[in-house]
């Protein structure tokens, strides 16, 4: 419970710069999400490409559902690495050359 005295001032907070504030903050965590998104993608296309040149598994014969495990584990270690500090770096680049378009 707070008292006030009479012909006390209390201060005058500006909404519209705190709403400002508030929308360049949530711009600044979405560039950063998309940074790491689009990082995800690439380290995904770039595990894709380097499974392409190993040779078949000679002890477990192909199939659609073993393509579809490897796929959705890729998919999985690579959104966790894009989660991690400093991978490859990319999405620290990127999001400092988006930074001032925000």
């Amino acid at each position: 419970m707070s008292i006030q005295m009479p012909g006390a001032m209390t201060p005058v907070t500006d909404t519209k710069d705190t709403t400002n504030t508030a929308r360049q903050l949530q711009r600044e965590k979405d560039l950063k999400k998309a940074c790491q998104g689009f990082e995800a993608l690439m380290l995904d296309t770039l595990m894709q490409r380097m499974r392409d040149t190993l040779p078949g598994d000679s002890l477990f014969p192909e199939s659609n559902a073993s393509d579809i495990y490897q796929s959705l584990h890729d998919q999985y270690l690579t959104d966790n690495l894009s989660q991690g500090r400093r991978v490859t770096g990319f999405k620290e680049f990127l999001y400092q050359q988006l930074q001032d378009s925000v």
